[in-house]
């Protein structure tokens, strides 16, 4: 099988790379769908308002050409009539401007989901390097944006061009007719290409969508070693995971060494096993085990014990028994009672303790 360069992006994302690219602002977003919708609504806007537009622009028109004598007016007065007009104007695209807005930032939200990020309208110097823009030119990404330039086009040019010439022996036939059916055929006629246009730039839109979301897949894909380096990150190093986990085993052992002082007796394999017991018979039901350990640890037990003359007792099977059925801080099971009795009662016995 033959190796994979070790720079080679073959791994998927991991969460934690597609979260920090969103934080960027790094997302898969189309522009093209964005313009489609937009003009969707807008046009729709404009299908609504057309025979109020047109009655609004008629009264302005009728109005501005029915004077009768030039008024004598004043700078103030001329002022005030170009502020009228662009009030006017403004009020007649203002609905297509806020539907443009509207529609275009619900297409963004169906994109990306909520998403607020300021560093993305920061400069960028990095983008004035020429090197760097004559590489662009020669990049995949500049290849498909020619191509859809190239497909929206055609595809614009072919609607267009079916259907004036499905309806071209109408339009011959114009200058034979009145204005008003002239004008019904014509706004006819660009309603038609401006609703097949619309959807076909939906469609190409939907199709760059889909493009954008695979080839932002691929700029997130990692190589092995960036794999690696993160696990490490968010699991730790693991020289000093060993070396936290190794401070804690140190710790509980040093808290065991120090209960060892409550114990009153240590039963042991010999060599191998040690568990130290204690048992108080006003106030405890059964022995609690308040050390235990294999090996080395057992060894340690042992010679805390003889530090503060605990009795040792050698039981091997009670020893082995107790090591692997009870934890630090537990009672001993209920089957192991009479055995582990019969030591406490001799080391009480030794003791002096609860005579009578």
């Amino acid at each position: 099988m033959p190796e994979e360069p070790p720079g080679e992006k073959t791994e998927d994302p991991t969460p934690k790379r597609k979260e920090e690219a969103r934080e960027e602002g790094q997302v898969a977003k189309s522009q093209e769908f964005n313009q489609a919708f937009t003009l969707l609504g807008s046009f729709l806007v404009l299908y609504v308002l057309m025979e109020s537009i047109i009655h609004s622009l008629e009264y302005r028109l009728n109005e501005a050409f029915t004077m009768h004598e030039a008024p004598v007016m004043s700078p103030s007065d001329g002022y005030n009539i170009v502020m009228d007009y662009m009030i006017f104007v403004a009020d007649l695209v203002a609905p297509i401007m806020i539907a443009s807005a509207v529609v275009g930032g619900l297409a963004g939200f169906i994109q990306v989901g909520p998403l607020m990020n300021f560093g993305i309208i920061q400069p960028e110097f990095s983008k004035l390097d020429p090197i760097k823009g004559l590489k662009n030119i020669f990049s995949l990404q500049t290849l498909v944006e020619l191509a859809k330039s190239l497909a929206k086009a055609a595809g614009i040019a072919y609607i267009t061009y079916s259907q004036i010439s499905q309806r071209w022996p109408q339009l011959v036939r114009l200058t034979h007719q009145g204005l008003e059916p002239g004008l019904a055929l014509l706004a006819n006629l660009i309603v038609h290409i401006a609703i097949r246009i619309i959807l076909f730039l939906i469609f190409l839109g939907i199709l760059d969508l889909a493009y954008q979301r695979w080839d932002h897949y691929q700029d997130l894909k990692m190589t092995k070693q960036e794999v690696k380096e993160e696990r490490k990150e968010r699991e730790g190093d693991p020289q000093i995971k060993q070396e936290r986990k190794q401070r804690q085993r140190e710790m509980s052992v040093n808290r065991m060494m120090s209960d060892m002082e409550e114990a009153d007796v240590v039963v042991t394999n010999p060599v191998h096993v040690a568990v130290a017991l204690k048992f108080d018979l006003e106030e405890m039901e059964a022995p609690i085990v308040v050390a235990k350990g294999e090996g080395h640890l057992a060894q340690r037990i042992k010679e805390k014990a003889e530090e503060l003359d605990i009795i040792i007792e050698e039981k091997p099977s009670l020893a082995r028994a107790l090591n692997s059925t009870t934890e630090i801080g537990e009672q001993i099971p209920v089957e192991l009672y009479e055995a582990v009795a019969e030591i406490l009662a001799f080391v009480f016995r030794e003791e002096g303790k609860y005579q009578g």
